[in-house]
Formats: structure tokens, C-alpha cells, sequence
């Protein structure tokens, strides 16, 4: 056996974060860990990794001691959540310090970061410095860089966590080719369409390890979904996905009339762009967008990492000034009236924007005195937020110590304190476990149904199913605009409808051939 856990425990104060934990990962094995945010994911990995000390329990990782791996610490390769990425160094200085780390000969080194260049789309880019990389680019790189070596075992938390879907298939061919070379992988993730390519997958649930089988084991043959198991183990209701799905059929009659308006002009936009562009020097990461979105619409923007959506959304915010074209959102000009429009937004960033060493009352104090809320106004919607979000016990604790499902609540709820028409979402549910997601978009929808417009870029494929339109942006063009129903029936062009997922990457391939 590669791993072999005995009654493996940690516990931080009173606080059990792995709980008698006892699985084995055999020679070669490609093992998933799944969960809900705050379940043991990562500590468990970071103590079979040695970074972290166990409380209780053993676990033998390569024939060693978890306590002391020193003997094959050589022979394992370990990508944490905050894979350590040198801002000031380029992607391939990063590579090459990794692998005179790992004490990768020149031969090894160059052929393996070629491969590894390609399939992350980072080739174009290998002389950008890691700091100028979008959140997706810098995951992509951190990727690159734990693979850069052949381990005996490999740890991977959450490898793929923002990066798209064409970038995330290409990097599990890689992994199934090095378990094909004899490499044992245990990776945590998010998405359960990963999880499912697993040899086995155990599940973890408040530390403790509640089922672990084969994907088919645990789903009986396919009579239900991974994620459906999932997020009922958990205790969730998976028979609503994604917001109230009796509530979709009068949704979508609503906003048809409301395009209906828009067409014939008696209703604005909430955002409106015509030959959008930015460049940044020689380099043009957005380039010619024209796109309207109505108001109280649910707006997906999708595309593969450096596409351009987070620039996009930065200049529609505000906060980016365009190098030319034009945009108006809240009826506000981007380039003339950004303070405007800031006042008028919520803007939910990839990182979430809390301050990690503030409490959670403190961060929502501090977004309160940003939007300049009154004291009566102040209280009644840091009320709302703490129940909306679950934080009602958590009040007095800091937000650097909460789950990504919380925080991503409190985010949400800090964003929009001031309770603005118009809501930007980056990547708001990157990394964030089932159960969490769904959460999040019964609230998006919950805004969307009282009037607020949603304009929100994921990698989640049925997230986007769930938008009420969708624009597809590759290498900063705008190459799809439509509805789910309308971009698949296009593509399927009069055959059986394809998946969303083999939309965008048909897009993204039929693209890279002119």
C-alpha cells in the first residue's frame, strides 16, 4: 500500500477537523477525497504531505512514518490550495525553480515543461511574470510547477479549483498517463465529474469518513448521481438544483417580456458595451466586445482562464479604465463615471475581498462604513447577512478561519450590504463544495427574482446551465451569445442535443483552427 491511515485524528482546541480516520490508497491507486467545505480535506492531505502533526492516530505514507518522512520526502509531490508561486519570477523561471528543487536533469526538465505548457495554455505567457497571471493562469502554473517531477505519490488539494474546463480535462489526461507510469494520486476536489474518474472515492463529512467505494459502488451503477449522493450524505436536499426549479418555467415568461422591452426600447440595459477593448501594452486582453444584458437577468460570462472575463468585469466595475469603446452600466458611463457606478454595484471578487484577520461582524462593519450605511440601515443588514450567510454562531470569529462555503456567503453578503441593482460575480463559487453551490445559487436567484441583475463568470457547467443567457469570450473576442437551450440546439446543428460542457470546448477548438 502507498497510504495506509489508522484512527489518523487532528484536533485544533476544541475543534476535531479529522476525526479516526482509517483508509488505505493502494500502489498506483488514483484515490479522490470529496466533502464539504471544513470536512478534512486538506488537513488530512497536509498530514499525509508531513507539513502538518497528527493528534492521534498513524498513517504510513511510502512505508515512512507521517511524522517523519525525511527518507522519501523526495518521492512526494504535494500542491496545497496556496501553491507558493513567486510573484517577480516568470511561469518558466517558476518551473525551472521547481525543478532544480526536485533535481530535474536539463533533458527531463525541458521536455516536461514543454508538455506541461501546452496543455495549461501557458506557453504564450512563459515569459509574463507569475504576478501578472489571472487567479485561473496562477493555478494553471502551480499545476505545471507540482508536476515539473515524477513523484511516487502525488497530494493534490483541489488542483483544478478555478481553472476551465478545457484546461481541466487536458490536465487528467496528464494524470491518468502518470498513474499509467505507476504514480499513486490522492487528490481532493470540488467537482464531482473529477470524482467519478477516481479508481475509488471516500467521503468525508465534519472528519469523519462516512463512505468510500468505487464511484459505481457508491451510486449503484449510475441509479443516482455522484452528486446527488454527495450532497444528500451531507445533508442537503438534492432535488433542487440550483434555485427553486418550479420557478424556472415562470422566470424565463418573465424574461422574455423583459427582452421583448428591451428590442423595442422602453427599457434600458442594466449593461450595455459596444466594441469594448483594453490592451495592456502590445498585449490586447479584451477586444471589441458589444453585449446588452436587461435588467433582473442572470448573465453568465464564460471562458478559459486569460480569456478575459475578470478584466471584462473590472472595467464594467469601474475600477479598470477601457482603452477604447464603450460601456454603460446602472445608465453610467465605465470611462467617464466609475465612482458612479461603484456606488451602485456589488462587486464579489475571485479572493472575496474580506479581510482575513477581522472578524466577521468587523468585516461587515467595515463594508457597512464603505457604503456609507446609516446606523438603523447598518444593524438591520448586518442582521440579514449573518443569517443569510450561517453565521450566526461564528459571529466573533475571524474571517481567515471560516470554510470557503461560509466565506463565500459572507462575501456575497458584504457585497451587497448597500443593496445595489446590479451584482458582479467572479468565480464566486471557485473551489467551493457541492452542497455550498447550490446554497449560493438559491440566494442568486433569490436577488434575481426581486429585480437585481446578475452578471457572473464560472467553470461550472451546470451553474451556467442554470443562467438566463450566456456569452462565450475566448482570447478576448466574443465568439457565442445565448441562451443554454439556444447555444446547444446551434451547435447540435439538428442532431441530439450536446452537453453545455462540449459546447464551449467545440467553440474553443472550431476557434483555435482559423
Amino acid at each position: 500500500m502507498a497510504v495506509v491511515v489508522n484512527n489518523l485524528t487532528k484536533r485544533f482546541g476544541n475543534l476535531t477537523a479529522v476525526d479516526n480516520l482509517t483508509l488505505s490508497v493502494a500502489q498506483g491507486e488514483l484515490f479522490g477525497l470529496v466533502g464539504s467545505d471544513g470536512a478534512g480535506k486538506t488537513t488530512t492531505l497536509r498530514m499525509l504531505s508531513g507539513v502538518m502533526d497528527a493528534s492521534a492516530g498513524e498513517a504510513l505514507v511510502l512505508g515512512c512514518s507521517a511524522g517523519n518522512l525525511a527518507p522519501v520526502q523526495g518521492r512526494i509531490g504535494y500542491m496545497s490550495q496556496r501553491f507558493g508561486l513567486y510573484p517577480d519570477l516568470t511561469v518558466a523561471e517558476n518551473i525551472r525553480f521547481y525543478a532544480d528543487l526536485f533535481g530535474v536533469g536539463t533533458a527531463e526538465r525541458m521536455a516536461r515543461t514543454e508538455r506541461l505548457l501546452a496543455f495549461s495554455g501557458l506557453a504564450p505567457f512563459s515569459g509574463r511574470q507569475a504576478g501578472r497571471l489571472s487567479g485561473g493562469m496562477k493555478q494553471k502554473l502551480g499545476l505545471c510547477c507540482a508536476l515539473i517531477h515524477k513523484p511516487g505519490l502525488l497530494l493534490l488539494d483541489e488542483p483544478t479549483n478555478g481553472v476551465d474546463p478545457v484546461s481541466r480535462r487536458d490536465f487528467w489526461r496528464i494524470l491518468t498517463d502518470l498513474q499509467g507510469e505507476g504514480v499513486t494520486i490522492v487528490v481532493a476536489t470540488a467537482y464531482l465529474d473529477e470524482a467519478a474518474r477516481c479508481d475509488r472515492v471516500g467521503l468525508l463529512h465534519q472528519g469523519r469518513l462516512i463512505a468510500c467505494g468505487t464511484p459505481a459502488e457508491l451510486t449503484g451503477n449510475g441509479a443516482i448521481s455522484l452528486d446527488d449522493l454527495v450532497i444528500g450524505k451531507i445533508g442537503g436536499d438534492p432535488s433542487t438544483p440550483f434555485g427553486s426549479a418550479q420557478d424556472r418555467p415562470l422566470r424565463v415568461l418573465e424574461l422574455n417580456e423583459i427582452s421583448r422591452r428591451l428590442v423595442s426600447g422602453v427599457e434600458p440595459a442594466a449593461v450595455s458595451l459596444n466594441l469594448l477593448t483594453k490592451r495592456f501594452g502590445d498585449f490586447t486582453a479584451v477586444d471589441g466586445i458589444s453585449l446588452s444584458v436587461p435588467r433582473g437577468q442572470i448573465f453568465g460570462f464564460l471562458g478559459p482562464n486569460g480569456a478575459g472575463k475578470s478584466t471584462t468585469i473590472r472595467m464594467l466595475c469601474g475600477i479598470l479604465a477601457p482603452t477604447s469603446g464603450e460601456g454603460r452600466v446602472a445608465g453610467f458611463d465605465i470611462a467617464t463615471q466609475p465612482e458612479l457606478i461603484k456606488e451602485n454595484i456589488g462587486y464579489m471578487s475571485q479572493r472575496f475581498s474580506l479581510y482575513e484577520d477581522l472578524t466577521v461582524e468587523e468585516n461587515i462593519a467595515f463594508y457597512a462604513g464603505v457604503y456609507r450605511l446609516s446606523e438603523n440601515k447598518r444593524k438591520e443588514r448586518a442582521e440579514w447577512v449573518i443569517k443569510m450567510a450561517g453565521l450566526a454562531e461564528r459571529r466573533t470569529s475571524r474571517a481567515g478561519e471560516l470554510s470557503g462555503g461560509w466565506r463565500q456567503r459572507l462575501a456575497l453578503g458584504c457585497a451587497i450590504l448597500h443593496e445595489p441593482p446590479i451584482i458582479f460575480l467572479d468565480e464566486p463559487t471557485s473551489g467551493v463544495d457541492p452542497l455550498s453551490r447550490r446554497r449560493f445559487w438559491e440566494l442568486i436567484y433569490s436577488l434575481a427574482g426581486g429585480g437585481v441583475t446578475v452578471f457572473v463568470t464560472t467553470h461550472y457547467m451546470d451553474e451556467a446551465e442554470y443562467c438566463d443567457r450566456l456569452a462565450l469570450i475566448y482570447r478576448g473576442e466574443l465568439i457565442a451569445v445565448g441562451t443554454p437551450h439556444e447555444l446547444k440546439r446551434e451547435w447540435a446543428k439538428g442532431g441530439e442535443l450536446p452537453s453545455l460542457e462540449d459546447v464551449f470546448i467545440g467553440l474553443i477548438e472550431e476557434r483555435d483552427q482559423f
